[in-house]
């Protein structure tokens, strides 16, 4: 009997040191989720406090955190009426929306084609294709500006977009996708008198949405932030996308940090709206693609 108490006791305290250690690991967990949080939010909620600021209040010393005035919208005033905010805004929307439509449409055909095609030499042209990855765009940047001056395409919409017509990660992406669709479906349709093409818009397509939306959120992302290439090919106010034109207010002698954060929240806002409606299919598509290959 007393071994058997024994016993008992030693599994209540084993079990008990388990319960401590397991409320220690979601505490140190929860505390990690936390700060991981407050660091990520903190430069949105500086962005959006900084904007609601008078500018002399930018340059007091000591800073101070919180506005004088939760209802200044000066800033917000000055940009819809001093600025060619829309303008910027239009051609942020064009160049992300051209971008958008060409790359999942030449990524797809792409993906189909090294997942469900053979033809020589199909691995090393993929290989080749990803190590794109691994040359840093600045590299391409003069001989890209040099063809596109050329063609007289600087300051036009086509110019703007540059290389951004496709992209190496949605050839990865969509091919991971495309490579999850049984052959068996495919090989029924060639059976069935169906072109390459029929097969990848009727039955490849379909079966890959969330790789379709998940490239859409990088693409949008991606072509809405880009600012280097638009910089150096945009050089007129009114073609300017609205990451390009922040960069008005800061001059040689003065940055007027305010404008700069009220057009940083007015631009960040159509990627948080898209991404809150989307995340679902963003989480899904990411999972997907990590697992699938």
């Amino acid at each position: 009997m007393a071994v058997i108490e024994k016993q008992s006791s030693r599994l209540n305290s084993l079990w008990s040191n388990y319960r401590l250690a397991e409320q220690i690991r979601r505490t140190l967990i929860f505390l990690a989720a936390t700060l991981g949080f407050v660091v990520m939010i903190w430069p949105i909620a500086w962005t959006i406090l900084t904007s609601l600021k008078h500018p002399q209040e930018v340059h007091r010393f000591p800073m101070t955190w919180l506005p004088d005035n939760w209802l200044y919208f000066e800033n917000y005033r000055i940009l819809f009426t001093e600025y060619p905010i829309w303008r910027w805004l239009l051609n942020s929307i064009i160049v992300t929306s051209l971008s958008l439509a060409s790359t999942l449409f030449f990524c797809s055909l792409a993906g189909y084609a090294f997942a469900k095609l053979r033809f020589w030499g199909k691995e090393l042209l993929f290989v080749s294709v990803i190590a794109l990855l691994m040359m840093p765009p600045e590299i391409t940047l003069v001989p890209l500006y040099l063809m596109f001056n050329w063609a007289g395409l600087v300051n036009t919409y086509p110019g703007i977009i540059g290389s951004n017509w496709l992209s190496v990660v949605g050839v990865f992406i969509m091919r991971q996708f495309m490579e999850s669709i049984p052959n068996d479906y495919v090989d029924a349709a060639r059976i069935d008198g169906a072109s390459e093409f029929q097969i990848y818009l009727r039955v490849a397509l379909p079966l890959t949405i969330p790789g379709f939306v998940t490239l859409a959120v990088i693409k949008t992302i991606l072509a809405w932030n880009d600012f280097l290439w638009p910089l150096v090919v945009a050089t007129k106010q009114e073609m300017m996308t609205m990451t390009v034109a922040l960069q008005v207010f800061n001059t040689s002698f003065y940055i007027e940090y305010t404008l700069i954060t009220a057009g940083a929240l007015i631009s960040m806002l159509p990627l948080i709206t898209m991404f809150l409606i989307l995340q679902r299919w963003v989480m899904q598509g990411m999972v997907m693609a990590g697992l699938k290959g």
